[in-house]
């Protein structure tokens, strides 16, 4: 097995291998790194290959590749830095529990003599991974992507979909309609700082704010918007939805579609006209264009249990039939651990000031 660095002609086949994954995500897309970039962060891609003859030049690439990796560089004091792959390594679907355990051991230990300067790199599959008892360079760490999520299945019909909701969920969806809620879809195709998209990011960064969810800047979600449009035939689609009553926008949610599933990543909410149940309406008219495009589930991005901080939120992802699917979180790879010791040190600290 050996590790090999991608360039811009493996693309394709990278985004083949990590779509057709049941531990792919499109944050281990092609674009999603090419996002990373255009943000000012080093990406590098890897793959995996089972051939000791292989190279990136190779036409066949697609067949021999058992695992690749997108890493993101993020910066630390003194010139250090570490290494941070979003729900990666990619496994290769089907590989057994130890196979995949080898291969992931060997990638890390090919990274390690290709980047001098990492203090560590931060893991998060979304496979079964567990730390060898004689591995004492891979620790448990804190998750930055949501540590499992919500998963429904779309190969149902409309109304076997419905039929497998929580009956206040069927309820409100179909009061949402009998109240005349409107769900307007928009491709990211003609993206800018225009009204239309940006009274829904407002409501996105307001919901956010108000329930005290982390969050990111209105200019950062522009930028997002405004990254993707100008990359629509990519792999990676993102759609704005918004659902209006009497003109009023209530509900707006930005939608990612990737390989077989489309994601619900960011979303808002109005305190106005509650009682029309909006964000129904539009998950449902979400799941069922979802499900019209050939995609296969609809996730909503992020369970807790019911004692999280936020349970009202978790009870309505719930209510849709969506199954829990727990992913195995993120590790630490040390490589320098005098830096890393001091990187925790100096964490622990920031939390206590904050």
């Amino acid at each position: 097995m050996q590790l090999i660095e991608l360039s811009e002609k493996n693309k394709q086949a990278y985004n083949d291998f990590v779509a057709a994954n049941e531990s792919g995500s499109f944050l281990q897309s092609w674009e999603w790194g090419e996002w990373q970039s255009a943000l000012g962060r080093q990406v590098k891609r890897f793959k995996l290959s089972a051939s000791a003859k292989a190279s990136a030049d190779r036409q066949d690439e697609s067949e021999e590749i058992i695992g690749a990796i997108q890493l993101v560089r993020m910066p630390l004091p003194f010139g250090r830095y570490y290494l941070y792959a979003p729900y990666g390594p990619v496994a290769a679907f089907g590989a057994n529990y130890k196979l995949q355990i080898t291969n992931y051991k060997t990638i890390f230990n090919e990274l390690k003599s290709k980047f001098s300067n990492a203090v560590f790199i931060r893991i998060e599959p979304k496979d079964n991974f567990e730390i060898p008892p004689s591995d004492s360079l891979i620790i448990k760490s804190s998750n930055i992507q949501p540590g499992s999520t919500l998963l429904l299945d779309l190969s149902k019909t409309g109304e076997e979909l419905l039929a497998a909701m929580h009956h206040k969920t069927r309820y409100n969806i179909r009061l949402s309609e009998k109240h005349g809620v409107e769900v307007e879809k928009e491709f990211a195709i003609s993206a800018g700082h225009g009204l239309y998209f940006k009274e829904a990011i407002d409501l996105i960064v307001e919901t956010a704010e108000r329930q005290r969810f982390k969050t990111f800047s209105k200019n950062y979600y522009h930028k997002f918007i405004d990254f993707f449009a100008l990359h629509q035939k990519g792999e990676v689609q993102v759609h704005l939805y918004k659902a209006v009553y009497k003109g009023i926008l209530l509900s707006s949610a930005i939608m990612v579609d990737y390989g077989k599933i489309r994601t619900y990543l960011f979303g808002g909410s109005s305190q106005e006209h509650k009682n029309v149940m909006a964000p129904y309406s539009l998950h449902f008219r979400a799941m069922l264009d979802a499900k019209a495009a050939g995609l296969s589930f609809y996730d909503f991005w992020g369970a807790e249990t019911s004692g999280g901080k936020h349970p009202g939120f978790v009870k309505f992802k719930q209510g849709f039939g969506a199954e829990i699917k727990k992913y195995a979180g993120a590790y630490d790879v040390i490589y320098r651990h005098s830096y890393y010791r001091a990187y925790k040190f100096l964490r622990k600290l920031n939390r206590i000031l904050k």
